[in-house]
């Protein structure tokens, strides 16, 4: 719960850099493909570049192969 606090807070200081700064946009953008590649991560996921999170958050089918 205490981290789900910390999260959601660190969340609110970004929202109001942003609508205060509009040049606080890229760290806004950075800040979540940083945590998107955090809990990709801990799923396992090898995320070679940080824009990687944006694309695959689109992805509807994920084909496998057995070899």
């Amino acid at each position: 719960d205490v981290m789900n606090a910390i999260i959601g807070i660190i969340a609110d200081a970004v929202t109001i850099v942003v609508v205060a700064i509009p040049e606080g946009l890229p760290l806004a953008v950075t800040l979540t493909l940083a945590y998107s590649m955090k809990k990709m991560m801990a799923d396992q996921a090898m995320v070679r570049k940080l824009s990687a999170c944006e694309t695959m958050g689109s992805a509807t089918t994920i084909c496998t192969d057995k070899t």
